[in-house]
């Protein structure tokens, strides 16, 4: 390998692990309901994603007051839920639909919410779980614009979301902690830590939370400790970031291989 071609790639390593703390990526769901909870959880410190449900009341002031304080803003995408008691959406994705009608309103729905920069699914156990569901959802989101992203909230184990979303051509990632799937205040502290946990174990971590009271509290007073040891950052970045570093990280491995016919 010529000598130019060498500093370049160890200059570009450097660079990319110049901050090497974990990182916390927040993504808050089911903003649309409350204009006054929306507003707490999108002035919280700190680059966060923002998830906003289509149809609701406060969803466009909501989006709009995210892209005025620069957080990233995603559409929160309704599907079916396997349990009929779980609170729904009249305009949630759902098995009745054909390919041409799941189409029609992933596109309808993509264009309610202004300033998205990806998709996250909204209940969705049932659809999720198939593949034949998720193909023309990943390819309607691709036909509609192919620079978002899909974040998987893995309401089911069974989810194959991610994969389908990789498949389309779409950037993909996955939930890895809810934070208030019990919305206690002791159960929020323990997923709080747990997801702490997981970003120091594997470097990064995503976790989903709600507007809720205890929630908010939790998190406002949380978070500015949290920032001492660990980085923020939206989703959006976060994908660019894993590519950046499995990219130089390949990269030194190829280099270590080079050693000896450098010396």
């Amino acid at each position: 390998m010529p000598r130019a071609w060498l500093i370049l790639f160890l200059a570009f390593a450097t660079a990319a692990q110049a901050d090497q703390r974990p990182v916390l990526s927040l993504v808050i769901d089911d903003l649309g309901y409350s204009m006054e909870n929306g507003r707490a959880v999108i002035n919280l410190d700190g680059d966060h994603t923002y998830a906003i449900l289509p149809g609701a009341v406060y969803s466009q002031k909501l989006a709009l007051h995210a892209h005025s304080l620069n957080k990233e803003v995603i559409l929160h995408l309704p599907m079916q839920s396997i349990h009929s008691t779980a609170a729904h959406e009249t305009n949630a994705l759902n098995e009745a639909m054909d390919e041409d009608e799941i189409s029609a309103n992933v596109h309808s729905l993509l264009a309610q919410i202004p300033f998205i920069r990806g998709v996250n699914n909204h209940m969705g156990s049932h659809l999720t779980a198939f593949d034949f569901f998720m193909r023309p959802v990943m390819d309607s989101i691709h036909g509609y614009n192919p620079g978002l992203y899909f974040l998987d909230s893995r309401t089911s184990p069974r989810s194959v979301a991610y994969a389908q979303a990789l498949d389309a051509g779409l950037n993909s990632i996955t939930r890895d902690v809810f934070l208030d799937d019990e919305p206690n205040p002791e159960s929020i502290r323990l997923q709080f830590n747990i997801w702490l946990t997981r970003a120091r174990e594997r470097g990064s971590a995503i976790a989903i939370g709600h507007p809720y009271s205890h929630t908010i509290e939790i998190l406002r007073r949380n978070l500015p400790r949290a920032d001492r040891e660990f980085e923020f950052m939206r989703i959006s970045r976060l994908i660019e970031e894993r590519k950046l570093r499995g990219f130089s990280a390949g990269w030194r491995d190829q280099l270590s291989r080079l050693e000896p016919i450098i010396q």
